[in-house]
C-alpha cells in the first residue's frame, strides 16, 4: 500500500506538501523564537527535505534557501555567500579541471592505475591504498580538498576499468570520501582547514606535534574499527568482489609522449608547490590557477572541460555552506543551544561526557557545516565544563563527535561533492551514519579515553 501512495502522489505535489513546515512553524512559533526565526527554520527544514528526496531540482531547491537567507533571514549578502567568497570556492573549482587535465593526459593511468591493479585486487586492498594514499600525502598535497577531489578522479577512472558492478564501484568510492575525513583526525596539518580552525575556536595553544600525541595513536584504532564497520554494512554489495581487469583493460605501464612528460612535469611541480607552501607562503589556491592554466597552455585542457565543473554542486555547497552562519547570525543557534545546555548533570562521570557528546552531534545535525558547529560549540562547551575536566579533554570529545558524524550528505563537504558529482547516492550516507554514531560513542569510551589516561591528558 506504502508503494502504491509513493507512485500515485507526484513528486510536485509532495515537495508542495513540504511548504507546511514553515507554515506551521510560523503560525506556531516554539518558544524562544521570534517569527522571522521560526520562518527561516521552517525553510531550512523544507530544503533539507527536497534535498533528500530529490522532490525539488538541486539548484532550485538550493537558490530558495539562499532567497530566504537574504530576504527573511535578512542575512548579510557576505554571510550568505560566504562559499563564493572563499578560497575553497575557487580551490575546488580549479581542482576539478586540474584533475580533468591529468585524467586527459593519461597520467593516473600510467603511473597510479598499473599499481593499483598490482596491489588492490580486492575491496579491502583498496581501502588500505586510499588509507595509504590519504595519509603519504598530507604534506604532499597539503590542501584537504585537492587532495580529495584528486584520489577521487583516480580511484573512479581505475574502477571503470574493472569487471566490479555499478553497486560496488559506487560503495568503494564512497569509502574515498568516508575514510578521508577519518585519516585527518590524526594530525592537525592533515586538514588546515578544519582542524586549525577548531583550535582556535577553542582558544587553545597547540602545537601539531602535540596533537599527534594524543590522536595520532588511537585515530589508527579507530581506524580500524571503521573499516569494519564499513564491511559490515557493506558486506552485500563487496562480498566475493575481485577488482579484476576489464577485457579491453590495459594493466600495463605504457611510455609517456612528449606531451604527457610535459603534463607530468606541471602536475609534479604544482605539487612540489603545495607540498612547500608553507616555507614560500603562496596561497595554494594561486598554485592551482598556475597549474590550470598551464594545463590549458599545453593542450592538456580545452574550452570543452569546462564541464568538468559540476555547477549545481557548487550552487549546493553555496547554500549548505551558510547554513550555520545564517542560523548563527539570526540568534537560531543560541535559541537551540540554551536549550541543550540544560542537559549537563550535577555530577562528572560517564553520563557527563555522553552530554557533551549528544549536544555536539545534535547540533550539528541542525547546523550541518562541521566548521560552524565548532565555532558554536566549543566555546560554549569550554565554559560549560572547563572547570570540571581538562579542556583539551573537552575540545577532543567535541571534535570527534563532529567530525565523522553525518546522517545526510550536508553534514560534511566531502560528501556533498561526492554526491554532487554522481560518485555514489545520498542514501549512503544514511546507511552508514546511523551505526557509525553508534562507533564514534563507543570509540570515544574505549578507544581514545583510555589512550588520554594512558599519555596523562585525562
Amino acid at each position: 500500500m506504502s508503494n502504491f501512495f509513493k507512485k500515485a502522489i507526484p513528486d510536485p505535489l509532495k515537495a508542495a506538501s513540504c511548504l507546511l513546515v514553515p507554515i506551521l512553524l510560523g503560525r506556531f512559533t516554539p518558544s524562544g523564537m521570534t517569527l522571522r526565526q521560526s520562518l527561516v527554520l521552517g525553510s531550512l527544514i523544507t530544503v533539507i527535505i527536497w534535498w533528500s528526496t530529490g522532490w525539488v531540482g538541486k539548484i532550485t531547491a538550493s537558490c530558495t534557501l539562499l532567497a530566504v537567507f537574504l530576504l527573511v533571514g535578512q542575512a548579510p549578502a557576505k554571510t550568505v555567500f560566504s562559499f563564493p567568497l572563499s578560497d575553497n570556492f575557487l580551490l575546488i573549482i580549479f581542482c576539478y579541471l586540474f584533475s580533468r587535465g591529468i585524467e586527459n593526459a593519461c597520467i593516473a593511468e600510467k603511473t597510479v592505475q598499473p599499481l593499483l591493479f598490482r596491489f588492490a585486487a580486492t575491496p579491502i586492498r583498496m581501502v588500505a591504498v586510499v588509507i595509504v594514499f590519504f595519509a603519504a600525502t598530507i604534506y604532499i598535497i597539503p590542501q584537504p580538498l585537492a587532495r580529495l577531489i584528486i584520489l577521487a578522479n583516480i580511484v573512479r577512472a581505475h574502477l571503470k576499468k574493472t569487471d566490479v558492478s555499478k553497486e560496488a564501484q559506487s560503495v568503494l568510492l564512497f569509502s574515498v570520501f568516508l575514510f578521508y575525513v577519518i585519516v585527518n583526525m590524526g594530525a592537525m596539518n592533515a586538514d588546515i582547514i578544519l582542524n586549525t580552525s577548531a583550535v582556535g575556536f577553542a582558544s587553545l595553544l597547540m602545537t601539531n606535534g602535540e596533537w599527534m600525541q594524543y590522536m595520532l595513536a588511537p585515530t589508527v584504532v579507530y581506524t580500524l574499527a571503521v573499516i569494519g564497520l564499513f564491511f559490515l554494512v557493506f558486506r552485500k554489495e563487496l562480498y566475493g568482489v575481485k577488482l579484476t581487469p576489464c577485457g579491453e583493460a590495459d594493466t600495463h605501464r605504457e611510455p609517456f609522449t612528449k606531451q604527457e612528460k610535459i603534463v607530468l612535469g606541471i602536475v609534479l611541480g604544482t605539487m612540489l608547490l603545495w607540498m612547500t607552501s608553507s616555507w614560500h607562503g603562496i596561497n595554494p589556491t594561486y598554485i592551482t590557477l598556475v597549474g590550470t592554466a598551464l594545463l590549458f597552455a599545453v593542450g592538456a585542457l580545452k574550452k570543452k572541460d569546462l564541464s568538468a565543473i559540476d555547477i549545481s554542486t557548487m550552487v549546493f555547497l553555496t547554500a549548505a555552506f551558510c547554513i550555520g552562519s545564517v542560523l548563527k547570525y539570526t540568534g537560531i543557534a543560541d535559541v537551540i543551544f540554551s536549550y541543550v545546555g540544560k542537559m549537563f548533570p550535577g555530577r562528572f562521570g560517564f553520563a557527563y561526557l555522553l552530554v557533551i557528546i549528544v549536544i555536539t552531534m545534535c547540533m550539528h545535525l541542525v547546523l550541518g557545516s562541521n566548521t560552524t558547529t565548532l565555532s558554536v560549540v566549543l566555546p560554549a562547551l569550554m565554559a560549560i565544563c572547563g572547570s570540571v575536566m581538562p579542556v583539551q579533554e573537552v575540545f577532543f570529545i567535541a571534535y570527534i563527535s563532529l567530525t565523522a558524524h553525518f546522517l545526510l550528505p550536508f553534514h560534511a563537504v566531502s560528501l556533498m561533492i561526492g554526491v554532487g558529482n554522481g560518485y555514489f547516492p545520498s542514501g549512503y550516507a544514511t546507511k552508514f551514519g546511523l551505526p557509525m554514531m553508534i562507533l564514534i560513542i563507543v570509540g570515544i569510551f574505549l578507544i581514545f579515553l583510555p589512550y588520554w589516561n594512558i599519555v596523562g591528558l585525562i
